[in-house]
């Protein structure tokens, strides 16, 4: 049975970091209240608990000083800026709206990816098979805004998942893991490199030490070229929580020591048999028939407008020749007339010399 979460416990904090979690928890009071106001007045099917928002509010400045090395200003500065921004961005919402939103229904069933249990620490599991990706069809099919927005919701949904395991354990969970397989990845992503940069902005700006860990599988032989660009823009504390297992035998091995076989699926040598889909737990977008679709529809719309060319192409050899031929028939009566002309001028002459000689 689901129990409350547990309350924040300042006693953990030594008696510096009490007084600076003290120093935040008062100067943001006012800013917290009007914030927690607004989420009250949301028109959202689940209601939101007062008290239960006023305990993860504790542990959320607890994770900012920790994420700003307990400097008071920098920590007050970045809630502030937060609450701004989920405020203009309609966040606390986003869990109910994105759902009935076709574009990222779309979105979150091409990139292959599943909410796939927790590890042993309870951390949700998010597994992404980031390596199947088809880059240029994504970039071709969604704006960079819809991209990000997708990246928000599931940040917002493990967030969520965390809450709901914490009060499952009366013990707090607040950060959450993630499994992401570059297996047939290409050099190709660097196209997608900026937005990944954005997307770490929003998860250090906004989701400060909600991270546990995150394993990276199956690098292809371009991971240490990106790798090369991508660790200059990570927190050097983001940096120690992923780990890098190179492909082979290993990598169940070291999966296996964080999360408990029953919570992996088998392709990563775990034994899931909870999902409808089992063993196949991570369903991977048909991009073959969605081509092969495309390809069809294309040879149609061709085959249609060739056969509007030939049809347009004999309405007008109609026209031209309905055209030719009145022009042949107004060319006879044409001819017809001036030569009738030439013989009434003939005859008129001839008269005119018969009454000539008559005169004489």
């Amino acid at each position: 049975m689901a129990v409350s979460s547990p309350l924040f416990d300042i006693n953990q904090l030594n008696a510096e970091q009490q007084k600076k979690f003290d120093t935040v928890y008062n100067e943001l009071k006012s800013k917290h209240s009007s914030y927690l106001q607004h989420k009250l007045n949301l028109p959202l099917k689940t209601k939101v608990d007062s008290e239960q928002e006023e305990n993860e509010w504790r542990y959320e400045l607890h994770r900012f000083l920790r994420a700003r090395k307990w400097n008071v200003t920098h920590t007050i500065k970045s809630i502030q800026e937060m609450i701004r921004w989920r405020i203009d961005n309609n966040v606390d919402s986003i869990l109910e709206h994105a759902p009935t939103s076709s574009r990222m229904d779309l979105l979150r069933r091409i990139v292959p990816n599943a909410h796939h249990g927790y590890t042993k620490a309870h951390r949700p599991l998010y597994i992404e098979k980031s390596g199947l990706i088809r880059v240029n069809k994504i970039l071709s099919m969604f704006t960079p805004e819809e991209l990000l927005q997708c990246h928000i919701y599931w940040l917002e949904y493990n967030c969520q998942l965390a809450r709901e395991r914490s009060r499952q354990l009366g013990k707090h969970v607040e950060t959450f893991a993630m499994v992401s397989d570059l297996h047939g990845c290409k050099l190709n992503i660097r196209k997608v490199l900026h937005l990944y940069k954005q997307s770490l902005y929003i998860d250090e700006n906004y989701y400060p030490e909600r991270l546990g860990q995150m394993f990276i599988v199956n690098p292809p032989a371009v991971f240490p070229a990106l790798w090369n660009l991508v660790k200059h823009w990570l927190d050097p504390i983001t940096k120690t929580k992923i780990i890098v297992i190179k492909k082979g035998p290993g990598t169940s091995a070291a999966l296996l020591q964080h999360i408990d076989s029953n919570q992996l699926p088998h392709e990563y040598g775990g034994g899931c048999n909870s999902c409808s889909t089992a063993p196949n737990c991570i369903s991977v977008y048909d991009w073959d028939k969605d081509t092969a679709d495309d390809k069809q529809k294309d040879q149609e719309e061709q085959e249609e407008q060739e056969e509007q060319k030939e049809q347009d192409g004999q309405e007008g050899q109609e026209g031209q020749e309905g055209q030719e031929g009145q022009e042949e028939q107004e060319g006879q009566e044409g001819q017809e007339g001036q030569e009738e002309q030439e013989e009434q001028e003939e005859q008129k002459e001839q008269e005119g010399q018969k009454e000539q000689e008559g005169q004489k």
